[in-house]
């Protein structure tokens, strides 16, 4: 039997193949707070003897986590784990792909049904929620609203303070606060009309055109965990994922 992340050798027995087994090991570890954000992890060569498999098993593993972002490799320094990054997008200048600077503040969090989310979210309809909604400038300039729900019993103690705490990046409050290194599925994109509400946020006239995208995060065990609706001007940059 497996033994527990952190507690030595211990020979992987399943039917997944073994480098994704070391995958799902390595990943249970940093949520169990063996290594932190910005820590390096043990050498291939340790982690093959603590796993009981080849340092090319170890290595495919990692290599694995590096292209999902939970992994950073560091020539000559070795892998460490990757601080959470908010992965919202990116507002570019039209014709160079170039990011431009952006900030996200809060508006609010609350407390909420599930409506359209519930099914995402694997939530029965009127399930406890909670939601929270956020406003990016870029250039100091209104860009987007992000409206984001999360399960009210998974995140219990959600607030306003520990999302302001972490600069109003959910990706760094999943991961501190709850253990959660999180992964965003491919989004979904429609044209939208601006109402009163997002227009008044964002400096348009009603009716304007936007752009609407749909995403939801999961965790590293593919569980859905949050939903997020981004709704973005279009007329002075693009929007990138």
């Amino acid at each position: 039997m497996s033994l527990a992340p952190g507690r030595g050798r211990g020979e992987l027995i399943g039917r997944a193949p073994l480098y994704a087994q070391v995958r799902d090991r390595i990943v249970a570890a940093i949520e169990a707070g063996e290594w932190d954000a910005g820590e390096s992890l043990p050498s291939e060569f340790e982690l093959a003897d603590r796993f009981g498999v080849s340092q090319g098993t170890v290595r495919k593993g990692m290599d694995a986590l590096v292209a999902e972002g939970v992994l950073r490799r560091r020539q000559g320094l070795g892998t460490f784990v990757a601080e959470a990054e908010d992965d919202w997008g990116a507002a570019v200048a039209g014709g160079t792909g170039r990011a431009i600077e952006s900030s996200v503040e809060l508006l609010a969090c609350a407390r909420a049904n599930a409506g359209e989310e519930a099914a995402a979210l694997g939530l029965r309809r009127g399930a406890a929620l909670i939601t929270v909604k956020r406003l990016v400038r870029v250039l100091g300039e209104p860009f987007a609203v992000i409206e984001s729900a999360v399960s009210a019993e998974r995140f219990e103690g959600l607030d306003a303070r520990r999302i302001r705490h972490a600069n109003s990046n959910l990706r760094v409050v999943w991961w501190r606060e709850f253990g959660l290194r999180v992964l965003s599925a491919p989004p979904t994109f429609r044209a939208i009309r601006a109402e009163r509400e997002d227009a008044r946020l964002l400096g348009v006239e009603v009716d304007a055109s936007l752009l609407e995208v749909t995403r939801v995060a999961h965790a590293m065990t593919g569980d859905p965990v949050e939903w997020s609706l981004l709704r973005c001007r279009t007329d002075a940059y693009a929007y990138q994922v």
